[in-house]
Formats: structure tokens, C-alpha cells, sequence
């Protein structure tokens, strides 16, 4: 029988590497995304390069990339253009493979490293650029062109909020709370109850519903009540998600209930997704009633006191007043434990006539579990009493942490500390309005999410989905043990704010100057004499065809971004992506590099100034702060690994630094410190690699002199 069993879970490993070469194995999911957080309904509303606000994250197939990488790698070494330029650029500490050469500039801050890479957010090589960077340098940290309100992002369409139940994972952004506690001499508290349960868990700890079903059971097996309902609470406006490591490949082959870990396929990528936030947990219980319908004998065993020689009779006589078993036994508690604290109780034969109470006096030492006596009395969440539960078979296993010894720890020694209950009230509950002009928003949010929806599909011609490019970083750097991944833009909110100001602003002016005109016009149709003397006929006319043209010229020059996008979004997708081809190396460049079709939105007016100069700041400070061990002011997703499995958590953490809408107290589960940083990736539109880098090395001189 054991020779079988081997063979069978040996075949099915091989079915396992079979199916794994040939398609993806992951979940297919459809449904809506989370709507709970206002940071990750902020994704939805507007899109633009430059800004990346895609729409509906969708997945992407991790197995398929060494492939396209081979396939990649082939295409560069074949190009002697490409290879001839790529020798003009100095020698690396890193051996960077040919494919990310051209996109990628490095900072050298004495022995600590900066990986600029600047990429497409349509294109499918710049993915593939993106996870044969962060492979090569194996980075201390990721740095993303992505900031707090757009976090969301990193959410794949297959893990979306409308996958099934049992392929959630979520955690408590809130409290656990009892409704219906029995409340009564002898009762344990509510607060009692939840500790013997195992509900007080780690910060942004995961929970699957065999994670919660053993909570009902925790809180059935303390017998006092007769049914326990779970109920969450909508989490707060500031809740984000966090990402763990799931066993995805193996439990979706294997039966339910089997379990792989890690350990048995190290070279397993660990595939991250996504922990939702709840808010309040509530357990609505009920009491536990009709366990007997009489008492005619009660025995005491044990460690019994002197004082209780009379417990019997004082029994029998409060089950005639309360006619309930659960009451009568708390009664007895009460009386057992005022007399001796430290005794451990258990009130067996509780669902018989004959009731045998045990009592041992555990002195100093410490009581684990429950302490309610009627443990004895119910045995996997079922008892006399009790109402049935039917728990079938699970797909994923429990998450480990949720109760036992493992913990979630920083294996790369970054320090943090969760939020206080304080803190999280401090917490913003609403968008901040920047604009605080509805004429100006409908403007910027129509022509950006216009502009965004042909980049999509632009993106989509080229096979990739929104936001691939930073998911497929975030993975490749936890697989490579990266600390943390850091969220290092401006928030998004305040550049779409100006850049919806900017195109009021030329709108408002040109269409005073066309109203102007057009008021000459009426003076001149109003008073024809002062016409008389031009040599046209009808001269108002030619006056209103005046301010016309300069109206609808404006709204065509406001526009032109959209239309370019749009012709560049219905060319092929093997056209797209050669025209977004990195040719000559950034290394040399001395002017930003702007990509044919996705930079079109810089012709807005002032957009160069809001979306390349005042984002390209940002996120040099950021660098510079990361590189230098400067308190950070971007929240970032720190790596935590489980001590008993390796499993992987990110907990999104906001920065020491300056506390700002970008980085708002109370928002994700705690601060981190910024740890020392030696190698650090940072993942740019190419547009904004030649500005950042500028001004990294600038501060660099100014900390330096």
C-alpha cells in the first residue's frame, strides 16, 4: 500500500510539471474589484501614461516568461545596431543581460547601487525587461512608479474580489466582537472568550475560511452557546491590500484537504495574491439551551475546597430557579472559582442526569484554553445543544499564524511598529478634492480616461494587461528576497488635479477670447454704419466665424493627445511594440526619452511641468532617501516571512518620513524604518529616467558638499 501511495503522488508530480509547461494554472476569476478602499476606487476612475491609472488590473501568466525572455534575449544578440551602441556603455558590477541594457541607467553612490529602468506600459518586452532586471541585481528593494491611491494596481484581474469564497484571503482591519454574549453570574467576559478562541491575531494577519470556521469552532467548543454566525463589517475607507504567498500550483490538482508545502518544490516561484481588508469581525452567538431536562445527581471529584461541601445541594437548587443547564453550571463555576481561583473545571455527564464535576487546583501554573467547565461537553463544534455545522472539504489550507507559535517576521531586519488604536482613527476616511472645480474635473477626467481606455487597448494589442509590468516586479522581487517594494510617486490625486487645472485654464482662456469676439461681432451687427467702410459685406458674420474657430480650435488642440493615442492604438501590436523600442541606450541619452503614442499627453498644456519635472522630484527624493537611509515619506509593501512555513506576507507600511496625503498616518498596519539599502531597482516610465536620474545625482553633490 505505501509503494502505490508513492507512485501515485510521484505521477502526479509529473502531471503537475506537464500541465505547468503548457498553460496556466491559475484561476481564472471574473467579478468586480474590491470596492471597499477609496485608494483602490481611485485606480478606477481616471487613466493616462505617465500617471498608469489602468482601469481593471488583469492577470498574467508567470509561467510562460522564461520563454518570451529567451525569445527577447534571441531578438536583441541579433541586432548588430543594438549591439554596436550597447558597447559605448561602461562596465557594471552586475552582469545585466543584453535585454535590459538600453533601458536601464545605474547610479553609483559610493558601494550602493540605483537600477534605473525605464519601460512602456504597453508593451510586453518592457514586462519582460522588468523581471530580467530585478533577477539580475537581486535588489534590497523595488522602487514603483505607483503611489498610495494607486496600490490597486497590483491586484491581478484573477485575483480580483469576485473570486470564489474559498480563494479569498483576508484580514482584520478592525476588531473581532461578540453580540449575544450570555451575560449572568458566572459567565466569562466577551474579551475572555475571544482570547480562548484565538481571535487576538498578528497585524494583517491572513485568513482563509478554514481560518474562520475554526474560529466558530474555538468559540462552539467553550460550550456555552448553541450557534455562532460570522458577519464582517465593511473595512475602513483607508484599508489597502496586503499580499501573501499561496500554494496556487499544487492545491488546484491534488484532492481537497491535500497539502504541499513549499519545503517539498523550493524552486517554486511563490506567487503572490492579494489579503482584502475587512473591518469589524462579529460573531453573533446565541445561548446554549435544552442540554437536560432534570438533575438528579451531582458528584464532586478533585482538588474540591472545604467551603463547597454544600455545592451539591446549592446546584440542584439553582437549576430549579433557571431551568437552564448552561446557567446553572456558570453558577457553579462562580461559586468554585471564588473560593479557588486557580482551578481548572470541568463539568462532565452534561447532557445525562448524572452531572460529575472535576476540579483541579492548578496553582501557579498557567491555564491554556477555555475555562468555561463545559469543554468536555462538546467535541469538534458539536454537543447536545448545539446546532450542526457542516464544514466541506477545502482546496487551500489554513494560514499559518493565525493561531499556534509561527509568527510573521523581517527576516531582512526591517523594524516597524503596528498602528495604535489612535493612529487608526487618525486615519483619512475621504478623497481629498484638489481641484475644487466640478467644470475643471468633468474636463481632466474625460480627456484622461478617454486618453487611458486607448492605452488599454493599446497595451491590450501587445498582450499586456494593466499594471503588469509592476506585478510582475513585485514577484520577481520577493523571489529574490527583496526587503521591500516601495510605492514612490506623487500621489496621483494632486498631478491629476493639475493637470485638469492646466486644460481648464487654456479651455477658460480661449473661450473668453472667442466670447470677446464674438461680442464684437454683435456691437458690429448692432451698429451696421461702423461696418460700411470694410470692403466685405456682412462683416459680423466673418467676426462670429472668428470666435468659433478659435473655440473649437482650442477644444481640438485639448484634443490632438487623444487623437494621437488613438491612431497609435489601432496599428498591430508587432508595430507597437517596435516603435516602443528602446534603440539607443538611456545611458547616453541627454534629453528625456519619449515613447511615440504614450507621451502624446505631454502636449498638453503645463503637463511637462505636472506630470515629467514634479514626479521626477518625487520620486529622486524618494531614491535618495531609500539610498541614503533617510527617513522615508512613501509607504511601501515590507516582506515578512512566517517562521514555522517561509510563507511570504507584505504588510503595507507607511514611511517614517513626513506624514502627507501620500503618506497618511493610520493607513495600512503600521510604519516601518528605513532599513540599510544597498541595491535598489526602481521600475520608471522611460519618459521619466532621464530627469530622475538628474536629479538623484544632484542631491547626491548637494549631501555630498
Amino acid at each position: 500500500r505505501r509503494s502505490r501511495l508513492w507512485l501515485a503522488m510521484a505521477g502526479t508530480l509529473v502531471i503537475c510539471l506537464g500541465l505547468c509547461a503548457t498553460r496556466d494554472l491559475g484561476t481564472c476569476v471574473k467579478g468586480a474589484a474590491c470596492k471597499a478602499s477609496f485608494f483602490q476606487a481611485a485606480r478606477t476612475s481616471q487613466a493616462a501614461p505617465g500617471l498608469h491609472l489602468h482601469s481593471k488590473p488583469r492577470g498574467t501568466n508567470l509561467l510562460h516568461r522564461a520563454r518570451r525572455d529567451t525569445r527577447a534575449l534571441a531578438e536583441v544578440a541579433g541586432r548588430d545596431d543594438t549591439s554596436s551602441m550597447l558597447d559605448k556603455l561602461p562596465p557594471t558590477s552586475t552582469q545585466l543581460p543584453d535585454l535590459v541594457k538600453p533601458a536601464t541607467v545605474k547610479i553609483q553612490d559610493g558601494d550602493r547601487e540605483i537600477y534605473l529602468l525605464g519601460v512602456s506600459h504597453v508593451s510586453r518586452r518592457s514586462v519582460e525587461q522588468t523581471e530580467a532586471l530585478v533577477d539580475a541585481v537581486k535588489p534590497d528593494a523595488l522602487m514603483l512608479e505607483l503611489c498610495l491611491a494607486r496600490s490597486g494596481l497590483l491586484v491581478r484581474e484573477e485575483d480580483s474580489f469576485g473570486a470564489g469564497n474559498e480563494e479569498r484571503a483576508f484580514y482584520v482591519n478592525g476588531k473581532f466582537r461578540i453580540v449575544g454574549m450570555p451575560t449572568g453570574p458566572g459567565f466569562p467576559t466577551a474579551e475572555e472568550v475571544l482570547d480562548w478562541a484565538g481571535a487576538s491575531v498578528q497585524p494583517g494577519q491572513p485568513l482563509t475560511r478554514p481560518n474562520f470556521d475554526q474560529l466558530v469552532k474555538n468559540l462552539l467548543s467553550t460550550g456555552i452557546f448553541s450557534s455562532v454566525r460570522i458577519q464582517a463589517d465593511r473595512p475602513p475607507p483607508s484599508s489597502v491590500p496586503l499580499y501573501m504567498s499561496r500554494r496556487r500550483i499544487w492545491h488546484k490538482i491534488l484532492p481537497s484537504r491535500t497539502y504541499i508545502p513549499w519545503q517539498l518544490d523550493e524552486d517554486a516561484p511563490k506567487e503572490l495574491f492579494p489579503v482584502y481588508p475587512l473591518g469589524d469581525v462579529i460573531f453573533n452567538c446565541t445561548e446554549r439551551k435544552g442540554m437536560l431536562a432534570t438533575m438528579e445527581n451531582i458528584d464532586l471529584t478533585g482538588d474540591v475546597p472545604g467551603e463547597l461541601s454544600d455545592l451539591k445541594e446549592r446546584i440542584l437548587g439553582w437549576f430549579k430557579e433557571t431551568k437552564s443547564t448552561v446557567r446553572t453550571l456558570m453558577l457553579a463555576r462562580k461559586a468554585i472559582l471564588d473560593v479557588q481561583p486557580t482551578s481548572k473545571i470541568d463539568f462532565m455527564g452534561g447532557d445525562s442526569k448524572n452531572i460529575l464535576i472535576s476540579i483541579q487546583d492548578l496553582g501557579g501554573m498557567k491555564l491554556s484554553g477555555s475555562n468555561t467547565g463545559l469543554e468536555v461537553t462538546v467535541y469538534d463544534g458539536r454537543g447536545a445543544g448545539i446546532m450542526p455545522t457542516t464544514v466541506e472539504g477545502y482546496t487551500i489550507p489554513k494560514v499559518p499564524g493565525a493561531e499556534g507559535e509561527s509568527q510573521w517576521l523581517s527576516k531582512r531586519g526591517v523594524e516597524w511598529k503596528a498602528w495604535s488604536d489612535v493612529d487608526k482613527r487618525m486615519a483619512p476616511e475621504t478623497l481629498v478634492d484638489y481641484i475644487n472645480n466640478p467644470v475643471a474635473s468633468q474636463l481632466g477626467q474625460f480627456l484622461i480616461s478617454r486618453f487611458g481606455k486607448l492605452q488599454d487597448k493599446a497595451g491590450r494589442k501587445c498582450q499586456i494587461n494593466p499594471g503588469e509590468a509592476w506585478q510582475t516586479a513585485v514577484a520577481a522581487a520577493v523571489n529574490n528576497g527583496a526587503k521591500m517594494v516601495v510605492l514612490g510617486d506623487e500621489l496621483a490625486l494632486k498631478t491629476q488635479a493639475e493637470l485638469a487645472k492646466n486644460l481648464f485654464g487654456r479651455l477658460a482662456t480661449w473661450a473668453t477670447t472667442g466670447a470677446l469676439t464674438a461680442g464684437a461681432g454683435a456691437f458690429l451687427q448692432m451698429n451696421p454704419e461702423l461696418g460700411e467702410s470694410l470692403p466685405i459685406q456682412d462683416p459680423h458674420l466673418y467676426v462670429y466665424g472668428l470666435a468659433a474657430a478659435q473655440v473649437l480650435g482650442v477644444c481640438a488642440n485639448l484634443y490632438n493627445p487623444v487623437r494621437t493615442m488613438q491612431q497609435f492604438a489601432r496599428q498591430k501590436g508587432s508595430t507597437i511594440e517596435s516603435k516602443l523600442e528602446i534603440q539607443e541606450p538611456l545611458e547616453l541619452s541627454s534629453a528625456p526619452h519619449l515613447l511615440e503614442g504614450e507621451d502624446a499627453l505631454l502636449d498638453w498644456p503645463g503637463a511637462r511641468e505636472v506630470v515629467l519635472d514634479m514626479r521626477n522630484k518625487f520620486m529622486a527624493d524618494t531614491l535618495f532617501r531609500m539610498i541614503r537611509g533617510k527617513p522615508a515619506r512613501t509607504p511601501a509593501y515590507v516582506t515578512f516571512e512566517n517562521s514555522d512555513t517561509g510563507d511570504v506576507l507584505q504588510r503595507f507600511l507607511i514611511g517614517p518620513g513626513e506624514k502627507n496625503d501620500a503618506n497618511p498616518i493610520g493607513v495600512g498596519v503600521g510604519e516601518y524604518e528605513t532599513p540599510e539599502l544597498r541595491r535598489i531597482v526602481a521600475v520608471v516610465g522611460a519618459a521619466h529616467v532621464h530627469g530622475i536620474r538628474e536629479e538623484v545625482q544632484r542631491l547626491l553633490r548637494s549631501a555630498s558638499d
